[in-house]
């Protein structure tokens, strides 16, 4: 053997023993599930987080139907009084917590939304963990088994390492290991779409300073008119 094909042969060898290293399915897998058990505890904290959110929003929508009835007793007791002032003030503080309780009920039902599609994403990613977990314990038995029989194959030739037939075990089994990272890659990619609109839970409306509005004289009138009604027909 000439200087110059046993230069090309050692290259050879050490440039696929670094392919090989690289594209090592049982090295890959492990910092995949790894990679994976991290996302999968940050939508767990995501699901607590939304969960503690959805508390707070039928607390909160609870309460501002609870001033709203409040707010329309008031407004009926001061009408019967004959203090029509009175009577406006309350019949506007009950409008305005009738808003909040709508603008709350929308982000109770998104949070809501959230919640189930989180849930879905974390059962069918535990279960994909189970299944890439299962699937690196057989590709390790497979890569060692490739090993030991490349091995017996040289030491049976008496030659140096060869990269035919039988390395191709080792690189089809990384492809597969490669195309199952590319399909959980897109379900993480979803994950971490589903975080960043999580986001949105936690900036559920809340009632603000009430701001004057064109609308409220009118919409005062009307509701008192309503109660006007009301007490009529109890007469």
């Amino acid at each position: 053997m000439s200087i110059m094909t046993r230069i090309a042969t050692l290259t050879k060898a050490a440039l696929h023993e670094g392919l090989n290293k690289l594209e090592n399915p049982v090295l890959l897998t492990g910092q995949y599930l790894r990679d994976l058990e991290q996302e999968i505890d940050s939508a767990e904290k995501k699901h607590r987080e939304l969960k503690v959110a959805a508390t707070v929003l039928e607390r909160r929508l609870s309460e501002y139907r609870l001033q709203a009835d409040r707010s329309e007793s008031e407004a009926l007791q001061a009408m019967q009084q004959g203090n029509e002032a009175a009577a406006r003030v309350a019949v506007s503080a009950k409008l305005r917590y009738l808003e909040s309780a709508d603008e709350c009920t929308t982000g109770l039902e998104e949070t809501r939304q959230m919640l189930i599609g989180l849930e879905a994403s974390l059962a069918g990613a535990k279960e994909e963990f189970v299944r890439l977990k299962a699937k690196r314990t057989e590709l390790a038995a497979r890569a060692r088994k490739a090993a030991e029989k490349e091995q017996a194959n040289r030491a049976a030739a008496g030659s140096a390492p060869g990269f035919g037939r039988s390395h191709s075990p080792l690189n089809l089994n990384a492809g597969n290991a490669s195309r199952g990272f590319e399909r959980m890659e897109d379900k993480i990619n979803e994950w971490e779409v589903l975080a960043d609109s999580s986001a949105s839970a936690f900036s559920a409306s809340r009632p603000g300073a009430p701001a004057v509005n064109p609308e409220i004289s009118s919409a005062v009138d009307a509701e008192l008119e309503r109660l006007r009604g009301q007490q009529g027909s109890g007469k």
